[in-house]
């Protein structure tokens, strides 16, 4: 999308649930309403009434922190390009933003899908390099991978970067962007056939010598 001069494009990633995520949230859930049971319980062991009061602000603090754990479970990841600058923002909850990423397309090093044999991930796989995952985690043959700086530090990002985004990053920095527009693979050149001037002279020429035979 373009606004007068600039340009700007926008993508949602939401984070798929892990079987890991799936157990956390169940176990947050069993273990907030033991807490608030094993509160609640507690002043009628030793008969004190008034304690309840006490025991139903708990609860109430124990259910709020249970219900932050769980839909902090979820993730979403925004991704927006404006001009050359390209930022990646972690939602949580749908509610609570931070960002992750801010730098220029510019300074990529590379930008190459992650199953790409030619240009390996592995090759920026270092220690050296923050790695910051921010994809769905459905299907990797949408992967792509970024390897960048923010400061001095260098990161290597996991995205799902649309066909319009590819397309930017293309544009400002088209040498480290292991992609070109309208789909056509890198590195392919089509070979036209090979046509033989010679070779309609020469059959006339065969022809031309059996007439001379048959006369």
């Amino acid at each position: 999308m373009r606004f007068n001069n600039d340009v700007f494009v926008e993508k949602l990633v939401v984070k798929h649930l892990t079987a890991k995520d799936k157990i956390c949230r169940v176990l947050y859930v069993i273990l907030a309403v033991l807490a608030i049971l094993i509160v609640n319980i507690f002043p009628l062991f030793f008969g004190i009434g008034y304690l309840f009061l006490f025991t139903g602000a708990i609860s109430f603090g124990i259910g709020y922190l249970c219900y932050y754990k769980v839909s902090g479970l979820r993730k979403e990841f925004e991704y927006s390009v404006v001009n050359d600058e390209f930022t990646i923002d972690t939602i949580k909850g749908k509610k609570r933003r931070t960002q992750l990423f801010s730098g220029s397309i510019r300074d990529f090093e590379m930008v190459a899908k992650l199953k790409d044999e030619r240009h390996p991930v592995s090759e920026f796989e270092k220690p050296n390099y923050l790695r910051g995952r921010c994809v769905s985690g459905i299907n990797k043959d949408e992967e792509w991978y970024v390897a960048t700086s923010m400061g001095s530090q260098k990161v290597l990002l996991y995205i799902e970067p649309d066909e319009s985004m590819l397309q930017v990053f293309f544009r400002f920095n088209p040498r480290n962007t292991m992609y070109r527009p309208q789909g056509k693979p890198m590195g392919t050149v089509t070979a036209k056939p090979r046509v033989n001037p010679k070779a309609k002279p020469e059959e006339k020429s065969e022809e031309k010598t059996e007439e001379k035979k048959e006369d």
